[in-house]
């Protein structure tokens, strides 16, 4: 005689923590094109301020173009230093987090991160993409930078 099979229920998926849940693909899309807009508006601006500078008195016009530059390429890390949220992100209400341990990301994380977004784009951006495949929605440039980006609805710290 056999004996009859039992259910059992499937092993729980790993989650960031009790109470807490990974940021959704379309949320990440959403608050990543709002902050290219942003990105894209200042990029007008500061080249508007610029050429007239320049125009003006050249000197001032590139100590405006660095200025400018660096500006747009700390965008994103800073905000991810600061608050783990750029302005796109808290529209969205996700936070980019440290995948160890859930903590702040720290500066050398946000740059490698900043780095990972431009590889992640490389080949016809399947690094972005790799976030609708990894069960834990990664893309290349968290996986790179050892972050992972988790809803955050309502989130005191990010006031």
């Amino acid at each position: 005689m056999t004996t009859p099979a039992t259910w059992t229920a499937p092993d729980p998926e790993d989650g960031p923590a009790p109470g807490v849940a990974w940021a959704s693909p379309g949320a990440r899309l959403v608050g990543y094109v709002v902050d290219g807009l942003i990105i894209g508006a200042l990029s007008v601006i500061l080249a508007l301020v610029s050429t007239v500078l320049l125009v003006i008195f050249w000197p001032i016009g590139i100590a405006a173009v660095t200025i400018g530059s660096l500006a747009l390429l700390l965008y994103f890390p800073y905000f991810w230093q600061r608050s783990g949220q750029t302005p796109g992100m808290r529209l969205m209400q996700i936070r980019v987090v440290r995948d160890k341990d859930g903590g702040p990301v720290t500066w050398g994380a946000a740059f490698l991160r900043l780095f990972g977004y431009w590889l992640s784009a490389l080949i016809f951006y399947i690094g972005y993409l790799w976030i609708l495949f990894d069960r834990r929605k990664r893309g290349w440039f968290d996986l790179l930078a050892g972050t992972v980006v988790v809803a955050a609805p309502d989130d005191p710290a990010s006031t």
